[in-house]
């Protein structure tokens, strides 16, 4: 168990570098694609990070809600956040390739990112214990 708290760190730490890079686009003029898909990739660790110290096994996955599901199974509170990471999710898939015009606002990431603090909030209380 002690080595999954460990890994488990080390994901928040990585996800912590996404969320730093999306506020440093939000200061500048940078490009929201790849705001939107750093937002998600932040996203995605903190939940693998979480599941992780539950003793889950890693499973290569990029949608949210799949993850979403695992999280549910230690904690209801996780049904807040489908909406959101639906959308979340499509940020990855949608922005990260050329598959046509897509429009995300720099705006809509701020808002989102907002919207996300809770969650991440939770994880980083419930792994400390409190």
């Amino acid at each position: 168990m002690e080595n999954n708290k460990i890994r488990a760190k080390e994901w928040f730490e990585k996800a912590d570098h996404d969320f730093d890079a999306v506020n440093d686009i939000l200061k500048g003029s940078g490009h929201p694609d790849v705001a939107g898909v750093l937002l998600q990739q932040g996203i995605e660790k903190y939940l693998k990070g979480y599941l992780i110290s539950k003793g889950w096994k890693l499973v290569k996955t990029h949608d949210l809600k799949e993850l979403l599901d695992e999280a549910v199974k230690h904690n209801p509170i996780f049904n807040n956040y489908y909406d959101l990471l639906d959308m979340i999710t499509e940020y990855y898939f949608e922005e990260k390739y050329p598959f046509g015009e897509t429009e995300i606002s720099l705006e809509e990431i701020k808002e989102n990112l907002k919207n996300v603090k809770g969650l991440i909030n939770f994880i980083k209380k419930d792994f400390r214990g409190k």
